[in-house]
């Protein structure tokens, strides 16, 4: 029983590195399979004996394998359908806060200094990047994590937020759930909203303020990352580090959406 409650303890780990980040979770998980597939088996083995309820330790180790079975229902229920994503469930998505979008897009417009462009991503309320590029240049001063953090003041002058319309960023990207957003005053009919990371894959809307043009709908039909939804607005995929930037389902759902 005192195996099989170590195992609990190791598996409740896992599972809890999987619901705040999947990507880390995922990789301890594979990179030490040799002790969680034996964890897995020893829990399960010992859960099972557990029933019987005959000592002490049965009902401890009950009571641990109770908590992983619930911990990992929650788990499969409210995080890990927050950690895929589709066209479908892109376009569900984008119909629920088109309205909250393009009013972001607005305030974007507004908030931003003439002629300069922002990268924001957040991480709850945490900031996990903020790249900028000044009037005067289209080159991105890129930071991340801790730097973005420490930096934050002097890189909302660059581009003329201030504390109001930075929380009203976070606010605003928070309340539609997205993550992130780039956005620009010297390019100001496309505007990126990111919606969610994937693994190392990144899904994101391409907002547009005026239709696109013939020429524009063939060039986005033949380019794999891009998947269209109406005249205006765009579903992207991109890989990050690894794989292919080919969009997940993009074929199968344009067979059933015809976007223009």
């Amino acid at each position: 029983m005192k195996t099989g409650i170590i195992a609990s303890v190791l598996l409740l780990a896992i599972i809890m590195l999987l619901w705040f980040d999947e990507i880390i979770g995922l990789l301890i998980a594979i990179l030490f399979f040799w002790i969680t597939i034996p964890a897995l088996i020893v829990f399960l083995i010992a859960f099972f004996k557990s029933l019987r309820w005959e000592t002490v330790w049965h009902k401890v180790m009950f009571g641990c394998g109770l908590s992983v079975f619930l911990i990992f229902a929650a788990y499969m229920l409210f995080r890990a359908p927050e950690q895929n994503c589709d066209p479908d469930i892109m376009e569900k998505h984008y119909e629920k806060h088109k309205t909250e979008m393009e009013e972001l897009c607005e305030y974007m417009q507004s908030a931003l200094a003439d002629s300069t462009s922002v990268i924001l991503e957040f991480k709850g309320n945490r900031l996990e990047l903020f790249h900028v590029a000044a009037a005067d240049t289209n080159h991105y001063s890129r930071f991340w994590d801790e730097d973005a953090r420490a930096k934050r003041d002097s890189l909302m002058s660059v581009v003329g937020l201030t504390d109001e319309e930075y929380d009203g960023i976070r606010s605003r990207l928070k309340s539609i759930k997205c993550i992130g957003i780039k956005a620009s005053r010297a390019y100001p009919e496309s505007t990126t909203i990111w919606f969610r990371r994937v693994g190392f894959g990144m899904y994101s809307y391409i907002l547009k303020t005026r239709p696109f043009t013939d020429d524009e709908k063939e060039k986005i039909i033949e380019n794999y990352s891009f998947c269209p939804y109406n005249d205006h607005v765009l579903f992207e995929y991109g890989s990050g580090a690894i794989g292919s930037d080919n969009f997940p389902q993009k074929e199968k759902y344009l067979k059933k959406h015809k976007p223009w």
